[in-house]
């Protein structure tokens, strides 16, 4: 009858704790991309307010200094570029219907085009591709496209600002109680502590080897791409570098679907030295950075096929949003440590740890 009881007790306590956890799921859903945000950004941030802790000494004061690091060095660019891309957007959608009558009103700007596709006619059926009805067809998608794309835009900056808000004051409370945290995680752990410590040792090199691998190469090589284009006076150069950023995040594609085609754009048009600048611009420069930049950034931590970080990118983007960029490869990284930690003999995590002074150095 004891037993009875006490199984039933605990089955009660359990049925409970299952519907204590599953409203705090639903309260904490909408923010959840806010708590990653703050995570990602205190895990990278975290040696920075270590060294103002120690130089000042006071932890809310040392944790409102890094916060105001992350917001001058990363929230306050990205709302920058943000409303950057909506006015670009929104002009670009005025200048591509014009320049597409200009082409078709104006005699000599048709003529040399006509002279230059007169070229590739062999190759390329031109007169079905840029017929009037294709031509016209074509530009009121663009300007559908970009009209409603800067729309959204508009729409969700106040979406993005208020998430800001709730980053930033997420933030100040990792910096300050982010390592107490840390330090109790390995005794909630089904492991024995050191390979709690392990694990979480792991996960932090994850974290910091996709964020450098992934979004800083990304930023740089779309900085470089917008820049370029800038140089030569394409038309939205914000927009395009942008573009750009989003592309290097993913394995195998890369911002050359952008310049490329650019390139040759530029050399149908006859603008013959800007595509052969942009071309060597994004061969020797915007392709080469990739391979110079990441074994100093990144070396081995990740420790992931090309392949899996393609898919874990693309899925994390469809799961979770732009964060998913990040946690894609996060959470794929950290899946398989608790995968070899519950059915391997954790050596991966171990050598993790073990790795020496020397070899982390010149991995960084």
């Amino acid at each position: 009858m004891n037993d009875q009881t006490s199984r039933a007790r605990w089955l009660a306590l359990l049925a409970v704790t299952g519907l204590a956890a599953y409203l705090c799921w639903k309260m904490m859903a909408p923010f959840v991309e806010v708590i990653a945000w703050a995570g990602v950004l205190a895990v990278v941030f975290f040696p920075a307010y270590r060294g103002l802790r120690t130089w000042i000494r006071r932890p809310n004061l040392a944790a409102v200094l890094a916060v105001v690091l992350v917001i001058v060095t990363v929230l306050a660019p990205l709302v920058f570029v943000c409303g950057a891309v909506v006015n670009e957007l929104q002009g670009m959608t005025a200048s591509v219907q014009a320049e597409f009558e200009r082409l078709r009103s104006d005699p000599q700007a048709a003529a040399a085009l006509q002279a230059r596709l007169d070229r590739i006619r062999g190759t390329v059926d031109i007169e079905s591709i840029l017929s009037n009805e294709n031509v016209s067809a074509f530009a009121t998608r663009v300007s559908q496209f970009l009209l409603a794309r800067s729309a959204g835009l508009v729409g969700s900056l106040l979406s993005i600002l208020v998430s800001a808000g709730f980053t930033i004051f997420t933030l100040f409370y990792l910096f300050r109680d982010g390592e107490a945290l840390v330090h109790r995680l390995p005794d909630m752990l089904p492991l024995d502590r050191a390979r709690g410590r392990k694990l979480l040792h792991r996960a932090h090199e994850i974290i910091t080897a996709s964020v450098y691998g992934v979004v800083v190469i990304a930023i740089i090589q779309g900085a470089l791409g917008g820049l370029m284009f800038a140089m030569l006076g394409l038309p939205s150069p914000i927009v395009w570098g942008v573009v750009m950023t989003f592309l290097s995040t993913i394995p195998m594609l890369g911002s050359g679907i952008v310049w490329g085609p650019a390139a040759v754009v530029l050399g149908v048009t006859g603008q013959w030295w800007k595509m052969g600048a942009l071309t060597l611009w994004g061969v020797l420069v915007i392709g080469t950075i990739d391979n110079f930049l990441r074994p100093r950034l990144v070396g081995k931590r990740t420790r992931m096929h090309d392949l899996l970080v393609f898919f874990s990118v693309l899925g994390g983007l469809a799961a979770f949003g732009v964060i998913g960029l990040l946690l894609g490869p996060v959470i794929l990284g950290i899946s398989m440590v608790l995968f070899e930690a519950t059915f391997g003999d954790g050596t991966a995590a171990a050598d993790a740890e073990d790795e020496t002074p020397s070899a982390s150095r010149k991995a960084r």
